[in-house]
């Protein structure tokens, strides 16, 4: 698998910045529109878009658009035309990214992956892993998912990140586990009168439902994010 840094087919890959020198964080943008010496209400008009949706994504309150980028980089590429522009630092936009440990082989949804190989990263966005999940890299995994067992939940070919804090399936759900024979993804749910048992089944009814001893697996954890190639 390669890095998310070469290959962006997911939802954790949001829009990097350009290969422009400028990149396109908000208070690089900012920087460069006062260095035109022109106002915000004014820079929207450039660019085509309403003032509240410009602020908010200067405010970090909202994401640009990869067709709204395109339009920036049109739009200050006239107006810096034959102006005399101040340099600014080179950014990295790597630094809105986390990396995030990927489980080496896959986790099965029918026959478990062995977990054997080469540990990996991916980069996740920083928003995603910080603000949405409140959790740090080594709170996460990522792992991709084989087979069609738990469809429609999940499908052959999907990158599952999960939480490692959350392990009690005393909420059951979907879970990633080792069951003895490699790792797998899987609904789990305690077993009602029958302490330290789990049942482990597949959202696909075509699979049969199994009882384990808690002892013989050890959940990794619960599912909080995928991506998909459409």
């Amino acid at each position: 698998m390669r890095m998310q840094e070469e290959i962006c087919d997911n939802r954790f890959c949001f829009e990097l910045p350009l290969g422009s020198k400028w990149g396109m964080s908000p208070e690089t943008i900012r920087k460069r529109f006062e260095a035109l010496d022109i106002r915000q209400e004014d820079f929207a008009k450039a660019i085509g878009l309403t003032q509240d949706k410009v602020s908010k994504a200067l405010g970090g309150k909202r994401r640009w658009q990869a067709a709204e980028v395109a339009l920036i980089e049109k739009a200050f590429a006239k107006l810096e035309a034959g102006k005399q522009l101040p340099d600014l630092p080179e950014e990295d936009g790597r630094r809105d990214y986390l990396r995030v440990d990927i489980l080496p082989s896959y986790a099965g949804m029918g026959g478990g992956g062995t977990g054997e190989g080469d540990v990996e990263q991916a980069l996740v966005p920083r928003s995603l892993v910080e603000d949405e999940l409140r959790a740090t890299p080594k709170d996460l995994l990522l792992i991709e998912a084989r087979g069609d067992s738990m469809e429609p939940y999940f499908l052959h070919g999907d990158q599952i990140l999960i939480d490692k804090r959350d392990t009690d399936p005393v909420q059951p759900g979907s879970f990633a586990l080792w069951d003895g024979d490699g790792y797998v993804v899987k609904l789990v749910e305690r077993v009602p009168l029958k302490k330290g048992h789990y049942r482990i089944f597949s959202a696909n009814e075509r699979f049969s439902a199994y009882e384990v001893s808690e002892r013989d697996i050890r959940i990794m954890g619960r599912p909080v994010w995928f991506g998909r190639r459409l």
